[in-house]
């Protein structure tokens, strides 16, 4: 009888060959300490490199891959990545490891004190940055939770970090019915947990810049601003249904 999963650990891959193979063997090295039995998704964003023949290389540590022969977008991926999940709770994180993986049974503290949905903040009191990024991208990522917090209307202070956990009731719902495939996903997947009344709580976090993000901000912002206000259109539609 196979054992039931507790914790799965879903992180999103778009050609990070040079990355993922450091990645996965630190986060099994963590999750072996668990006691928890856990699982690891790698939910493939349509690589063109060798990201899925590493971690395919990994497949008997259990470690899954799943995900889109096209690159369909972060958060398209993070939802085939969380859809496939078995774990009681999900986490998901960035392949860069942005935020130490010591966070992980902070969040399962969380979760045990009855939250749904934990996020990790850069910008509550606690939270360190210990390698900042540029001074346009720190204020650009002030201004799009400014944005963010008007047009969705929820209040939290750091959207985009990535590194968020989810019971497993919460992440089914949120990504069934999440809509977003691209730069806004963030913020429409937090938009959805209060609306479908989820508790939500902030964990500061120590947080390292990835220097060498492929991320180009003229061709986000436009997109991004579209997608904020799309999360807007398909409530009103009806298009995220009801609690």
């Amino acid at each position: 009888m196979l054992k039931k999963i507790s914790l799965s650990v879903v992180i999103p891959a778009y050609n990070e060959e040079k990355l993922i193979k450091d990645t996965l063997e630190k986060v099994y090295e963590y999750l072996s300490k668990n006691k928890h039995n856990w699982e690891i998704i790698v939910s493939n964003d349509g690589s063109t490199d060798q990201t899925s023949k590493i971690v395919n290389s990994f497949k008997r540590r259990k470690v899954r891959l799943v995900g889109n022969i096209k690159n369909q977008g972060k958060g398209n991926a993070l939802k085939k990545g969380i859809i496939n999940s078995a774990g009681d709770y999900v986490i998901f994180m960035d392949a860069d490891l942005s935020v130490s993986l010591n966070n992980i049974d902070i969040f399962l503290k969380e979760f045990d004190k009855g939250h749904e949905v934990v996020i990790a903040s850069r910008r509550i009191k606690g939270s360190k940055i210990l390698v900042h990024q540029s001074p346009i991208r720190e204020n650009m990522g002030r201004v799009f939770t400014l944005l963010t917090n008007i047009i969705t209307g929820v209040n939290i202070s750091d959207f985009t970090c990535g590194f968020k956990g989810f019971s497993k009731k919460a992440a089914k719902k949120i990504f069934a019915n999440s809509q977003i495939d691209r730069w806004a996903y963030d913020a429409e997947i937090i938009f959805l947990a209060k609306k479908y009344g989820y508790k939500i709580k902030e964990v500061p976090i120590s947080w390292v810049n990835r220097q060498n993000t492929r991320v180009k901000l003229n061709r986000v912002v436009l997109e991004t601003l579209r997608d904020l206000f799309k999360i807007r259109v398909n409530d009103i539609k009806g298009k995220y249904g009801n609690f």
